[in-house]
């Protein structure tokens, strides 16, 4: 189960929920859940509060959870799993509920126990493969934030901030799409190519996540932009210094690291990175290039493809899973949400099963295939997608060096 706000906020906006998704504090723990959840149906998210655990650990630790149902008004006592021991230390059980005479399925992670204190969550749904197909988007994008969800609960914990969050959340949300239109112009008039010094492409790896890697924008003063997502030549860097100034940095190289400093940093930190290269003007190529993802926390993983060839065409294919525990995503079992695409179109395949229930499930078909293929066109920092659908998009691309066997489409990078 990965913000920046300017002074007159309070903390509480520090966590962005999912478009869609609400946040509240619950029974003293972290609730999130749809705002257009249908009445009588359960899709949660429950972070509850930091435990005293003393000196216990994994399973010892896990067993002081006294009341893993708590606020989720379930009748009975609930037919529970053992639990079973993770990755990176993590413990998930799966456990069946009765809420209002119909079963909701439970998974209850436990992170590993930190100075005492551990903390744990547990995810909720009725037994609907409607569900998944509707929200499993928002529970994915939860997974990937789970570091920021225990600071979230904290700084919510008062009522005047909660009063306050639904009004300055949606301040904040139409500022950063002011910035983004801001700082987003026409081709050619952004970043000049002799301002650029490096495209740096970068990488880190989260507990218990897929690898994260980030292209940085380093200009020749010294000065540059990190997580770029634009084409350099569409990028406003003046507007951006303006409207974003948190993704704003200093470089330099020390020896053979790199270093960068945030615009409100003191220190400077060494990050791993490597030059990345452009493509040359009309440059074709010619192979399938994979971009994967994995959460343990939340059970998601997604591969996706890009097959090009030296003819100028392009198909997408990829499969991405969203389960309702870690161990659904891993072994590919009952309990989650599958979706399929490629040339010949989009499938989603739903199913929950639980202990003590039967098992449901449905196939449809979404989108069409020409929204998977189409043309592509190379010109320096930038790719040009023409899609069969007729939908054209400019998008960033470099490689990450002269062997050019990985790729950065967009906001993330691809692999050979």
């Amino acid at each position: 189960m990965a913000a920046a706000l300017s002074a007159p906020l309070a903390p509480a906006l520090a966590f962005d929920a999912p478009p869609g998704w609400t946040q509240r504090v619950h029974e003293d723990g972290l609730l999130l859940q749809p705002a257009d959840l249908p009445p009588g149906k359960v899709m949660q998210l429950w972070v509850a509060p930091p435990l005293e655990v003393g000196r216990d650990d994994g399973l010892a630790a896990f067993a002081r959870i006294k009341e893993p149902m708590r606020g989720l008004g379930a009748a009975g006592q609930p037919a529970c799993k053992p639990p079973q021991m993770l990755q990176a230390g993590v413990v998930l059980q799966n456990c069946v509920a009765t809420v209002n005479a119909a079963p909701i399925e439970t998974q209850i992670y436990m992170r590993p126990s930190r100075n005492g204190q551990l903390e744990w969550m547990r995810i909720a749904m009725s037994q609907d493969e409607a569900l998944l197909q509707r929200y499993g988007g928002g529970l994915k994008t939860l997974s990937a934030k789970s570091n920021e969800l225990w600071p979230a609960l904290k700084a919510l914990a008062g009522d005047e901030r909660r009063q306050r969050e639904a009004a300055e959340r949606a301040a904040t949300l139409e500022r950063r799409a002011a910035a983004d239109r801001a700082i987003h112009v026409a081709p050619g008039k952004g970043v000049a190519e002799r301002d650029i010094a490096f495209m740096l492409w970068t990488w880190y790896q989260p507990s218990g996540e897929s690898l994260v890697e980030n292209l940085h924008l380093l200009l020749k003063d010294g000065t540059g932009y990190r997580n770029l997502d634009l084409p350099p030549d569409e990028f406003d860097m003046a507007a951006a210094r303006r409207f974003k100034p948190e993704r704003v940095i200093q470089w330099r190289r020390s020896g053979g690291d790199w270093q960068i400093k945030d615009h409100d940093d003191k220190d400077w930190r060494t990050i791993s990175g490597t030059p990345a290269t452009p493509a040359a003007a009309g440059q074709r190529i010619d192979g399938t290039f994979t971009h994967s993802w994995y959460s343990i926390l939340g059970g998601g993983s997604s591969q996706n493809r890009f097959h090009f060839d030296s003819d100028g065409s392009f198909e997408q294919t990829g499969k991405s899973v969203f389960g309702t525990g870690a161990m659904a995503a891993a072994n590919g079992v009952a309990g989650m949400a599958t979706n399929t695409y490629s040339r010949g179109g989009s499938t989603t395949t739903s199913s929950v099963s639980a202990v003590g229930a039967g098992a449901g499930g449905a196939q449809r078909q979404r989108r069409n295939g020409a929204d998977f293929a189409g043309r592509y066109r190379l010109d320096r920092w930038a790719m040009v997608v023409e899609r069969e659908n007729g939908e054209q998009e400019r998008v960033l691309f470099a490689f990450n060096g002269e062997k050019q066997r990985a790729v950065f489409i967009k906001d993330m990078g691809y692999s050979k």
